[in-house]
């Protein structure tokens, strides 16, 4: 299991709780690879879990941490909203570019991994309706929204081929972080 984004509030929460089930999808959990910039202070001491620093922009980091026995991905890497808005460059080479990379290198893989994208109601754009279904168009109005709308189709079309068995989730901002703030 790779875990882009590994560091973060929820890729670090979720490498936690995949390491404590054990299993994913029926099959014993060999490894689970985190890959950041940075990590909190406190890893969990388990044999199964190794921490990459690195950024998911860099094809030579992806093709490092993405061996072809790859089973499963959470692609929760990004450059957060205001960060994304702020320095265009960077959110492209990240948002973008690093998932486009990253999709590139499982299409080597020895079979189709799981992937699961984190997108983002931002997504969406401007005032939401009551209900967001799938019959709600994408109409992001940030740099980030559109890199978001972008990662899912890719994600979608890397599925439709057969690369990969992906879905795209699109997360909410629901809680502030504890902690130094971010970009957000």
């Amino acid at each position: 299991i790779l875990i882009t984004g590994g560091g973060g509030f929820l890729g670090f929460r979720l490498a936690k709780a995949l390491l404590a089930r054990g299993r994913l999808d029926g099959q014993v959990i060999s490894s689970v690879t985190l890959l950041d910039g940075a990590y909190p202070p406190q890893l969990p001491q388990d044999a199964r879990l190794k921490a990459v620093s690195g950024d998911v922009s860099d094809p030579a980091v992806v093709a490092r941490v993405c061996p072809a026995d790859t089973g499963a991905v959470f692609h929760l890497a990004a450059v957060v909203s205001g960060a994304a808005e702020a320095d265009f460059d960077l959110g492209m080479r990240v948002n973008l570019k690093g998932t486009e990379f990253l999709l590139e290198r499982l299409r080597a893989c020895a079979r189709p991994p799981k992937v699961v994208f984190a997108s983002s109601v931002a997504a969406f754009g401007g005032k939401l309706p009551a209900v967001l279904d799938d019959g709600t168009i994408p109409t992001p109005q940030t740099s980030y929204g559109t890199q978001k709308v972008i990662g899912e189709y890719l994600v979608n079309d890397y599925s439709r081929k057969g690369f990969i068995d992906g879905r795209s989730l699109r997360l909410p901002t629901i809680v502030v972080r504890a902690g130094k703030p971010n970009a957000a």
